[in-house]
């Protein structure tokens, strides 16, 4: 039996033998739903309608307990009969946490599959690992794992005010907590500190680490923060960040991340720790 905190989704990179089978069917980028469901998965029954159409299928662990595959589906499929198209970034205003993790884990293995078919070094075929999920380079005798790029997000607290900005591709209006790539040989705290002043000029102290997650967009780990302001002026990068203000959190920006991002978690946070909650 797995502790509650591993159940709904458990990654794993054999099938265990479970009675049923349950597939996520992804077409490109996108997840194939019943029609009118929400439902991420399906039983191997409804599936079977799919296996012609099946480019690759791929181990995800298991769900509810029951063994689970990513099958990558032919374009075609996007017109299947009694079937429609699901966006990753829907998966993320509309699921739980466990579904996108899902959701998530089945298009970054998909990607990582088509984008490491051959080994960076020698340019040998690669092929996959028997006991792992792992592709491996028989004349490099190298392992190659899916790749994961930390990043830092974080709301900056300056007594009732937080610090928001837009980012330079975003529309008007438009506003979430800062964040940015951890670099080589930094730490998550030396990365919080560069890219808050980078961006904004602000200086920070007294982080707290509130949480992550996974955000496939394309491949990236948000680990959350939540800082104080040691400096309050704002000189903007205008590179990566258009604009940034104080916000104070009764009158937050129209257009903010929903709660199911990370971003979102973190504005909320913010708020109830002003509220004293």
């Amino acid at each position: 039996m797995l502790p509650p905190a591993l159940e709904g989704f458990f990654p794993a990179n054999a099938l265990t033998g479970t009675d049923k089978l349950v597939v996520i069917p992804v077409v490109g980028r996108d997840i194939l739903v019943a029609k009118g469901s929400l439902e991420l998965v399906i039983d191997r029954e409804q599936a079977d309608v799919m296996q012609f159409f099946c480019q690759q299928r791929l181990v995800l662990g298991q769900w509810n307990g029951v063994d689970c595959e990513v099958w990558d589906l032919s374009p075609e499929c996007r017109s299947m009969e009694g079937f429609s198209v699901m966006e990753l970034r829907s998966v993320l205003l509309s699921s739980t946490d466990e579904q996108f993790s899902l959701a998530s884990r089945a298009v970054q293995m998909l990607e990582w599959q088509k984008n490491h078919r051959f080994c960076g070094g020698c340019g040998e075929s690669t092929e996959s690992a028997a006991d792992d999920h792992a592709l491996r380079c028989i004349s490099c005798d190298i392992s190659l794992y899916p790749r994961i790029s930390p990043c830092i997000i974080v709301v900056v607290r300056d007594g009732e005010r937080c610090l928001l900005g837009r980012s330079v591709n975003w529309p008007e209006g438009r506003f979430s907590a800062l964040a940015g790539f951890v670099e080589a040989g930094e730490s998550a705290e030396q990365a919080l500190h560069r890219e808050v002043f980078e961006e904004s000029g602000v200086q920070i102290e007294n982080i707290r680490y509130v949480g992550s997650q996974a955000w496939p967009f394309p491949g990236q780990l948000m680990l959350g923060f939540i800082a104080d302001a040691v400096t309050t002026d704002i000189k903007v990068d205008e590179v990566e960040i258009a604009e940034a203000y104080w916000w104070h959190y009764r009158e937050l920006p129209a257009i903010l991340p929903p709660i199911t991002s990370m971003s979102g978690r973190l504005i909320a946070r913010f708020v109830e720790e002003v509220n004293g909650a």
